[in-house]
């Protein structure tokens, strides 16, 4: 289980924190139903990097760090739509902590690194 170390052969510490754990011996030997735990796993290694209430600026920095190789996602994006566009609660755009001083050089020299 979770107090497991890697085996040798396992491909834990590879790049992809979801890939490395959704193919590595820890996740095989016990049941998680539909990869819950590597989501899980993957979800908590991400970071935010900028909040924004501005779904047109928002598209635009996923833009970015889409060209720029880094995968990003985007929080709070479902209680945003529910709050019925009054801009009350800001969503998060979070990547990769390994990514975020690479994610952090990508918006600073477009100009966009900066919360609203």
């Amino acid at each position: 289980m979770w107090g497991q170390k890697p085996t040798q052969g396992s491909t834990v510490g590879t790049h992809s924190p979801l890939r490395a754990l959704s193919t590595s011996k820890i996740t095989r030997n016990h049941s998680c139903p539909l990869g819950a735990c590597a989501v899980i796993a993957y979800l908590f290694t991400m970071i935010s990097i900028v909040k924004t209430t501005n779904a047109v600026r928002l598209s635009y920095l996923q833009a970015l760090l889409n060209d720029a190789g880094i995968r990003n996602e985007v929080f709070d994006g479902n209680i945003s739509a529910l709050e019925a566009g009054i801009g009350a609660f800001p969503r998060r755009l979070m990547v990769d902590d390994a990514c975020a001083f690479v994610a952090e050089r990508v918006l600073r020299d477009a100009g966009e690194f900066y919360d609203d």
